[in-house]
């Protein structure tokens, strides 16, 4: 018997899960500790705002640090993929949330260019931590379900620490409030890690004691894998910028606030949504929806809309963008059957946050923001070329097999 045969029988043994089935409060801690490890990507305004009232940054410098962290995050998942197999996963979970603790508390003292080390090595230490919760997520029989719970589940910790953050400890801490609240954070994280199991089955292809990048993946992986990237890079390029577009539209400094919050929240509604529909609708069909919603949006800020408009069009961009989100694990899976190229995405999701606001920087003047639309959406439209090819692609492959039945 095949090593894919016994792996398959194993599948089904347990409920479609690769492997055995976690219990309900692993999965819960496989899901917090990815979400703790995810606070500052939602908390970043308030954590590195403050820095900057506080003269221990400057903008420039607050971008940078921004980048650098999204990036590292990347390199963090793609490492672990690299070095890691699924072992000693307890251990793991511990040791980078504790060294992610260390280095949050360690920014207490520090300024300018240091910021900017401090999250990127911050960033290095989150992204091993979310590797893990990817591990339970792309062995599970529904993928793109589990990749909405952990969306929802990140942004309502997000949501509630941005909120509470200036609140119950800035008074206390000042500029160093973020930084405690995110290594208390971490410290936790650390403890939940030991609820984890200590390892998990290899998928297909892959041994037990290799990491998952030791087997090749497919190519029509690394495209799928572009498209993951260039529509994050959409994603994100634009959100970055709503707020200048509001500016530019009339709207005041508190309307375009409350654009950017209202596109966060309808991504946890759309997030929430594909968590419920994730094993009813295929990736290529809900971008074959959610496209013209984004054209529509592109094509209404344009024309620089009023308030009422304009929360409206942010609106559905957050409720598209949190929708497709949760179905890029599955999505990336049908061009690797073996789920190892869907370990990248979380690291190939980053890098791309990273460079979508980098690459419409330079279609903004001071005067105009609108280049951002033509930029963000170029890259939506390279990506939704790719993924349609890629769908194209399959059929005839599946219609060429089916010939060759027959």
């Amino acid at each position: 018997m095949s090593a894919e045969d016994t792996q398959a029988r194993a599948s089904r043994a347990h409920d479609g899960w690769i492997g055995q089935r976690p219990s309900a409060a692993r999965i819960a801690a496989f899901l917090a500790v990815g979400s703790i490890a995810l606070i500052m990507a939602g908390v970043q305004p308030v954590v590195l705002g403050g820095l900057v009232t506080a003269g221990r940054l400057d903008v420039s410098q607050l971008g940078w640090s921004v980048t650098i962290e999204f990036l590292a995050i990347g390199v963090g998942v793609g490492l672990a993929d690299a070095l890691l197999p699924p072992r000693r996963l307890k251990l793991i979970g511990l040791t980078a949330a504790l060294v992610l603790a260390a280095i949050n508390f360690a920014a207490f003292e520090v300024s300018g260019l240091g910021v900017v080390v401090t999250r990127g090595l911050a960033g290095l230490a989150e992204g091993a931590i979310v590797w893990l919760t990817t591990l339970m997520i792309v062995r599970s029989p529904t993928p793109g379900r589990w990749s909405g719970v952990f969306l929802v589940s990140q942004a309502v910790l997000q949501v509630a620490c941005a909120a509470g953050i200036p609140i119950l400890v800035s008074p206390a801490l000042g500029a160093n409030a973020g930084f405690a609240t995110l290594g208390a954070s971490a410290a936790l994280a650390g403890i939940i890690a030991l609820v984890l199991p200590d390892r998990l089955a290899p998928l297909a292809g892959n041994r037990s004691d290799e990491p998952v990048l030791a087997e090749p993946i497919p190519k029509a992986a690394y495209v799928s894998l572009a498209a993951v990237f260039l529509i994050f890079s959409f994603f994100i390029g634009f959100l970055a910028y709503v707020e200048r577009l509001a500016g530019q539209a009339g709207l005041t400094p508190v309307q375009g606030g409350l654009a950017v919050a209202l596109a966060l929240g309808a991504s946890i509604a759309g997030s929430g949504l594909a968590a419920v529909l994730a094993d009813k609708i295929a990736y290529h069909r809900a971008l074959l929806v959610c496209a013209p919603i984004f054209l529509a949006v592109l094509v209404g800020l344009w024309g620089l809309p009023g308030s009422g408009v304009f929360f409206v069009l942010a609106g559905l961009h957050g409720l598209a963008w949190g929708f497709l989100q949760a179905l890029q694990a599955p999505f990336v899976i049908e061009s690797d059957p073996s789920r190892r190229a869907v370990l990248l995405a979380p690291s190939v999701q980053a890098v791309g946050a990273a460079a979508g606001p980098m690459l419409c920087s330079f279609f903004v003047t001071v005067q105009d923001a609108r280049g951002v639309l033509v930029a963000s959406g170029a890259c939506l439209a390279l990506s939704f070329v790719l993924a349609i090819a890629l769908w194209v692609s399959r059929r005839r492959r599946q219609a060429r097999s089916a010939l060759a039945v027959v």
